[in-house]
């Protein structure tokens, strides 16, 4: 007897970045739909407190999890990533015989050759085989210079993706653009392609008040990796280092993190608090008046930044630095937030002033973001319609 979903993922809960907490919630809603539903994921290294101990086997939320242990490198280098990912994707392979008992299979986007598997799962037990994207290779590390247009990697990924594009069912994709690219680029006929963007956990409770004369906070909650617009941001703010009448919070991990904070290290409004979790999150979340997503110009539609849900649940005014076409289409049809254009820091100092001279309009946008929140974004929804797309694909192998 075939058992529906197998899930793999290099990240899980209680692993605390975001991609775990998303993996957890798409696996725990499939279980609520019926499917039955086995992780393949890594042990946890870099990403959980040091005393916790997680067991390699167990049972949460009606879902069986297997943790594997793979190498964990520093990922600052290059060097130490590759051999993450590999190790990861070496890992998983050693499991390949096994997943001819599963009606569907699906995996992550990250890491990048994981994918690899879904072609010979396709190829050798004919199992549906589902790819949710949350970023695209090697056409992000082409545009951020991290590899050459005609690198061997570069070159090795298209006929992994190639081969990956033939074999499909399906494709989850976090925003209409990556649909969009996916059909365009990778020649994915569109009733295989789902739009299923990704969500935040309500966490809100209540609009806070703040104290009389206290300093406009602007938050930047999130990663500060290649793929974010520090520059940016962090121009703007050190033109006016000393200002008592606005502040900035930065809280997260990344690649551009450390340079972040050297550069604004003397500046006295600029709080700059490491990567945050939990209580400690929501409340410095709550805290905030304004939050700044960001992007590189031209990754729309190969990825999305996920903070931008939690600023949305939390009913938080949006300053967007990104030419990113889903965001900007929610801050237009919701009148939720300010859109700045990539390398505009004159820009983007002006709409943090503006928000933080006017409080009506700050509530307002607050009081949209939490609608739009609400219409698009909650865990029940997003979660909802990735076990639909899912069990259709389960349905269809029990009549084949």
């Amino acid at each position: 007897m075939k058992k529906d979903v197998l899930f793999i993922c290099q990240f899980y809960s209680p692993e605390y970045v975001t991609s775990a907490e998303l993996a957890a919630d798409t696996c725990r809603g499939m279980a609520s739909a019926g499917l039955s539903v086995d992780v393949l994921c890594g042990y946890p290294g870099e990403y959980i407190g040091e005393k916790e101990k997680v067991p390699t086997k167990e049972t949460e939320g009606g879902v069986n999890i297997k943790r594997l242990r793979y190498i964990h490198s520093s990922r600052k280098s290059v060097f130490g990533r590759l051999l993450n990912y590999f190790s990861f994707y070496f890992a998983v392979l050693m499991r390949l015989f096994s997943m001819g008992k599963y009606r569907v299979v699906a995996a992550y986007s990250n890491p990048p050759m994981v994918t690899n598997i879904l072609n010979l799962a396709s190829k050798l037990f004919k199992v549906k085989t589902v790819f949710i994207a949350h970023d695209v290779y090697p056409e992000i590390a082409v545009k951020t210079g991290k590899t050459g247009e005609n690198s061997l990697m570069a070159k090795t990924m298209r006929r992994i993706n190639g081969k990956l594009s033939k074999n499909l069912d399906g494709v989850i994709c976090i925003s209409e653009e990556m649909a969009d690219f996916f059909e365009k680029e990778r020649d994915i006929s569109r009733d295989r392609i789902a739009y299923i963007p990704n969500w935040h956990r309500d966490l809100y409770d209540g609009e806070k008040e703040k104290a009389d004369g206290s300093p406009f906070v602007c938050g930047y909650l999130g990663n500060m990796g290649i793929c974010q617009d520090m520059e940016t941001v962090v121009s703007a703010i050190e033109k006016q280092k000393d200002s008592e009448e606005i502040s900035y919070v930065f809280a997260g991990h990344g690649t551009k993190a450390e340079d972040i904070r050297s550069r604004l290290s003397g500046a006295a409004n600029v709080k700059n608090l490491g990567f945050l979790r939990g209580k400690e999150f929501s409340d410095t979340l709550g805290g905030c008046d304004a939050c700044v997503v960001s992007l590189e110009p031209g990754l729309g539609g190969l990825c999305a930044p996920s903070k931008v849900y939690s600023y949305y649940m939390m009913g938080k005014p949006v300053i967007a630095v990104t030419d990113e076409k889903d965001i900007g289409a929610d801050i237009e049809k919701y009148n939720c937030g300010i859109v700045v254009k990539n390398g505009d820091a004159e820009g983007f100092y002006a709409a943090v002033k503006r928000l933080a001279g006017d409080p009506a309009l700050r509530k307002e946008m607050g009081k949209n973001a939490r609608r739009c929140y609400l219409e698009n974004y909650t865990e029940s929804i997003c979660c909802g319609r990735i076990a639909a797309f899912i069990k259709k694909l389960a349905e269809e192998d029990r009549k084949g």
